[in-house]
């Protein structure tokens, strides 16, 4: 028996127990057990829908026997029972597993979503390490897209679908994926941008930056006349400012 077959029976039982003036309390039971077990069954096709979008072979271990254990058992009690099997301990087994299962399955869901960008995780590293002195501007920019990279990352695909598409104006998962490949884009143009701007600078210049851009700073009884100028043949004398220890 699958989820929702267990859900419609339990649906069509509830029906003759309110037909027959069950306790309202009961009904409520019933209710809560079968919006559950739906839940359980829709997050899990959403969650084999986005395993075929991203084009995973693997799949989340389910304990597939604990889930048909479960079922099989709350299924006896409704047969032996009626309604009353709500408030069984077969019912509250049922749950547990469905809670179990799903929390694995989102588990998987997360590391293979973040699994399915690794390629950024180079470009994210040297944004968060800080080794890449450059404007202010251009740091600025690789650090959003680097900070928007992280946030997408950290949300579940399946659960926090809205999330994802109102960050990112996309509606669908193919489109997030493919506004999040637009983002690692973006971020990969704009370090190349930096390295651009280093490779043409004196290693004077990097150096003095380099230091600028550390906790420790640069002292301004470094600054010197010389060092102002290449700063400013540089482009990069007003991305510096001073800063009280």
């Amino acid at each position: 028996m699958t989820l929702f077959e267990a859900a419609t029976e339990l649906r069509i039982r509830l029906r003759s127990a309110s037909e027959a003036d069950a306790q309202d309390e009961l009904m409520s039971r019933g209710r809560t057990v079968r919006g559950d077990i739906v839940s359980a069954a829709e997050h899990l096709e959403a969650v084999q829908s986005y395993r075929v979008t991203i084009g995973r072979t693997d799949a989340p271990m389910l304990d597939t026997r604990a889930i048909r254990q479960a079922i099989g058992r709350f299924r006896g009690a409704l047969s032996r029972s009626g309604p009353k099997a709500l408030q069984q301990q077969s019912a509250a087994t049922l749950r547990d597993v469905l809670t179990t299962q799903s929390k694995r399955v989102d588990r998987w869901v997360k590391s293979t979503w973040r699994k399915n960008f690794a390629a950024t995780e180079e470009l994210l590293a040297r944004v968060a390490s800080g080794e890449l002195p450059g404007s202010v501007s251009a740091r600025a920019r690789a650090q959003n897209r680097a900070s928007r990279i992280e946030y997408v990352l950290s949300l579940n695909p399946v659960e926090d679908r809205a999330t994802l598409e109102t960050y990112l104006n996309a509606e669908g998962l193919d489109a997030c994926i493919e506004r999040v490949n637009e983002l690692i884009g973006e971020l990969r143009e704009a370090i190349v941008a930096i390295e651009r701007d280093q490779a043409e600078m004196t290693p004077e210049v990097r150096a003095a930056i380099q230091r600028a851009t550390s906790d420790d700073g640069l002292p301004l009884s470094e600054v010197t006349p010389e060092l102002m100028a290449a700063l400013r043949s540089a482009g990069v004398l007003d991305d510096l400012v001073v800063r009280r220890l």
